[in-house]
């Protein structure tokens, strides 16, 4: 489930609903909070004299921050006014007074989809399967009118308590066809665990991105839990990068193999191999056309059904039965076969040095406050790449995956690869070491280059110009990966100080700041281009994620695995 962002101390709702009601005059009455987003606060308020009850979603001033964003919004909203569909909140007015920006809808008094997860994990097959077309089809209804929601998530499907009808809210945060979006230039919108792959490259994105989400949130419905999960954030995000997630079936048996299909055609990770119109699973699950009457036969969908052409009557019929009662578990039977004796594993992957767990020194009590202070960090086994990754390997990458090259012209296979953003080289870690490739955490990365002793460069504690391709070496470019022997570390290690910079799975804040939103993340040894000085086991850099390819040309990368036991 998405992370809940912490409630605002009670003054600051007081302080806000007084706003609010000030701005609404005496024709309503604000009588209390309903929630809290990253976006805004909602609260429940009465219309006095038509007495119902409505729902007014306050705007966060830091997001309202310029009059260009405000006027974006204004015309986003106007769009999503004109969204009359029975499963989607409907939008009364905007308003505004001073800098404070509220919408007011509908009032829905059944709670959200992710409350009943929260209460049940798993649902009955058959009111998953009525959620799903429900909000395919309120997407359909707004894919076609241009607007995509962009942030599809339990959060933002609220059931009426009386007939459990699903309904789309927060398409205030949308994105139309013809204007920008609420949010700044380059951050990435929406929750991680629902983020489609294009989104998490920071690729333009569509309203295919919607039905990514929807297929993640069917997941969830079925499964009890989200297709990708993790620790932090960028651990989901990097997860679904790395490939498909654990089939639907693995998890409950009793789904039919017809609706995990459609689920995993939302979930492709290629687009284009994707369902293209959210009508197509709406007229799937019910048998006619969505709502908004859309009528566009898929590419995708029609592959899917060629799959089983002799079955191609009762896939439809096995879906519509779905949404009318739950179906029967599936038993598949197993029979039990000799093994030869499993051969032991290397701790690591070929071409990874092994570091092993301990106390390492990390930072320093002098220099750039985003190394301070020094402290001691237990880290556990782990290996690190010998080398940088190669244009050579990464071209590999490229051709398996049809992933985009990061050059205009293509570099000798030997020189490190550069002009690679955070998420591409993430994704290349976990499709080239498919047990646990990622990307190096910071404090990995130092205590690989300065192991136990806490030296301060990867060969000792003395700066040898001979060991590092630097600025001060006389050096215009990369130079072929482990050209440096003398650099390397006592372990293996080659070239981690000079040459090219090298991402890390790490934000860059300051020690101790854990909270701080950040689209940066450390980047760690200095380049062919950087001064001796930074070009330490020590100093830390930073570079957004989303980068232009142009501002990483002297920034490449490594992978790391934790090691097996």
């Amino acid at each position: 489930m998405a992370e809940i962002p912490p409630t605002p101390p009670s003054s600051e709702l007081d302080a806000l609903a007084a706003r609010l009601q000030a701005a609404l005059g005496d024709a309503y009455a604000v009588e209390g909070r309903l929630g809290a987003g990253g976006f805004a606060v909602v609260f429940l308020v009465r219309d006095v004299h038509l007495k119902r009850k409505l729902a007014a979603k306050v705007l966060s001033p830091d997001v309202i921050a310029s009059h260009s964003v405000l006027e974006r919004f204004r015309r986003e909203a106007e769009t999503v006014a004109q969204l009359s569909h029975p499963h989607i909140v409907p939008l009364h007015f905007i308003g505004q007074k001073d800098d404070l920006v509220y919408l007011v809808m509908e009032a829905v008094d059944g709670g959200s989809l992710a409350d009943r997860l929260h209460r049940e994990q798993q649902l009955p097959i058959d009111d998953a399967a009525r959620i799903f077309g429900e909000v395919a089809s309120a997407l359909a209804h707004a894919h076609k009118r241009g607007v995509v929601h962009r942030d599809i998530k339990p959060q933002n499907v609220l059931l009426d308590a009386e007939s459990g009808r699903a309904l789309v809210t927060d398409f205030g945060i949308a994105r139309t066809a013809e204007g920008g979006s609420l949010t700044a230039t380059g951050m990435v919108v929406g929750t991680p665990a629902y983020l489609s792959p294009e989104q998490v490259s920071g690729e333009p994105s569509d309203h295919r991105a919607d039905i990514y989400a929807l297929g993640v949130m069917m997941y969830e419905m079925l499964a009890g839990q989200p297709p990708f999960t993790g620790a932090t954030p960028t651990a989901v995000l990097m997860k679904r990068l790395a490939g498909p997630p654990p089939p639907l079936r693995s998890l409950r048996k009793d789904v039919p193999p017809v609706l995990e299909e459609l689920v995993d055609a939302c979930l492709a990770t290629n687009p284009d191999d994707r369902i293209q119109n959210a009508g197509d699973i709406a007229r799937a699950l019910t048998g006619a056309s969505p709502v908004s009457g859309g009528h566009t036969t898929t590419t995708r969908a029609r592959v899917l059904r060629e799959k089983k052409k002799s079955n191609l009557p009762t896939v439809i019929f096995a879906v519509i039965i779905i949404v009318g009662a739950a179906i029967g578990a599936y038993v598949m039977a197993t029979r039990t076969v000799a093994m030869p004796p499993a051969t032991a594993l290397a701790p690591v992957d070929s071409g990874m040095v092994l570091i092993p767990g301990g106390t390492y020194p990390i930072g320093a009590d002098t220099g750039a406050e985003i190394i301070r202070p020094r402290r001691s960090v237990v880290i556990d086994s782990f290996g690190i790449g010998k080398y940088e990754v190669s244009v050579g390997d990464y071209q590999q990458f490229i051709q398996a995956r049809s992933m985009p090259t990061p050059w205009t012209t293509r570099p000798a296979d030997n020189l490190p690869v550069t002009g690679v953003q955070y998420a591409e080289a993430a994704n290349y870690c976990a499709w080239r070491h498919p047990s646990g490739g990622r990307l190096p955490t910071a404090d990995e990365w130092e205590a690989a280059a300065r192991g136990t002793s806490g030296r301060n460069y990867p060969w000792g504690s003395a700066w040898d110009p001979a060991a590092a391709n630097t600025n001060g070496s006389g050096s215009n470019g990369p130079a072929p990966v482990g050209s440096f022997p003398r650099g390397r570390t006592l372990e293996g290690v080659e070239d981690m100080v000079g040459n090219v910079w090298e991402w890390t799975s790490t934000p860059y804040r300051r020690f101790g700041d854990t909270t701080s939103a950040t689209n940066y993340f450390v980047i760690r040894g200095g380049a062919f281009n950087a001064f001796d000085r930074v070009s330490t086991a020590i100093f830390r850099s930073g570079a957004a994620a989303v980068a232009e390819r142009s501002s990483l040309a002297a920034t490449g990368f490594r992978c790391a695995m934790t090691a097996r036991r």
